[in-house]
């Protein structure tokens, strides 16, 4: 009997659903998600090509929560995936090299080499998984030396096999570089490491990661291509008018930049 309730009471909730032209549940595409089988499966269907996206956990001033990086590759990772249309992304690789982070409690620091051959055997292992190419992505950037000059290494050894390994850097610094001449032209002050885009973008994603009641004005921005300088606080400028609508528009910005990278390093079509 209690069978047959939950079968009619199932078979309502779909009606329903169905009526009121709700989208069925998207396929997953993040790796963790997903059965060892599923994987095989997706593989076998034409997702070929795997995200290997590589975040930070650090300090980042009291307004932003240590996983800034984290919490930015999953979301990036995923709606490059999916807008791409045939790739799959492995779990996000949480530590990183930092520099003047590490001052700061709860930072997790790691060598560019630990980094590097980190990032070298989970590519393996997407190799190993069957995987036709493998995208070496990060959103910090401690991330993108090591990264640049793997790819090119497991390239060299992997393509006469059929498998390609890349590096992709349009949606961190060709987005960040579009982030940072809007904010110049629309008269925002100086800001790096916990700014304006910093907090936007990881506000735009989830706000729980963000303390708005513990904003602070930091140091004074170095010049371009300097190392961080984060005083007291952890805070490069003035980060005072970050916004939720900022960052939606600056993560739009960084998954059409990853997007269109990608679909050129693999010869994929621009077609859906």
């Amino acid at each position: 009997m209690n069978r047959l309730v939950l079968a009619f009471a199932s078979a309502i909730v779909m009606s329903a659903l169905s009526a009121h032209g709700a989208d069925p549940p998207q396929a997953p595409v993040m790796m963790e998600e997903m059965t060892t089988t599923e994987v095989r499966d997706a593989i076998k269907a034409g997702k070929t090509t795997v995200l290997i996206f590589n975040g930070s956990t650090e300090a980042s001033g009291p307004a932003l929560a240590l996983g800034k990086h984290v919490v930015r590759a999953r979301y990036l990772g995923e709606r490059i995936a999916r807008e791409f249309g045939n790739a799959l992304v492995a779990p996000v690789m949480p530590f990183a090299p930092t520099s003047d982070e590490s001052r700061f409690p709860g930072t997790v620091n790691l060598s560019a080499d630990t980094f590097s051959r980190v990032n070298e055997e989970v590519a393996e292992s997407m190799v190993k998984t069957g995987f036709k190419f493998i995208i070496l992505m990060g959103d910090h950037d401690g991330n993108q030396p090591s990264l640049k000059a793997l790819a090119s290494k497991l390239d060299e050894k992997h393509r006469s096999g059929g498998v390609r390994v890349f590096y992709s850097s349009d949606a961190y610094t060709k987005a960040n570089g579009e982030i940072e001449r809007y904010l110049k032209e629309h008269g925002y002050p100086p800001s790096r490491h916990a700014g304006v885009s910093d907090m936007s973008l990881l506000w735009a994603i989830d706000a729980r990661y963000v303390r708005p009641d513990k904003i602070v004005v930091g140091g004074p921005v170095p010049p371009p291509g300097s190392p961080l300088s984060l005083g007291e606080v952890g805070v490069e400028g003035d980060p005072r008018r970050s916004s939720a609508e900022l960052g939606k528009m600056f993560l739009d910005w960084k998954v059409r930049d990853g997007v269109g990278e990608i679909r050129k390093l693999t010869g994929a079509s621009t077609e859906k």
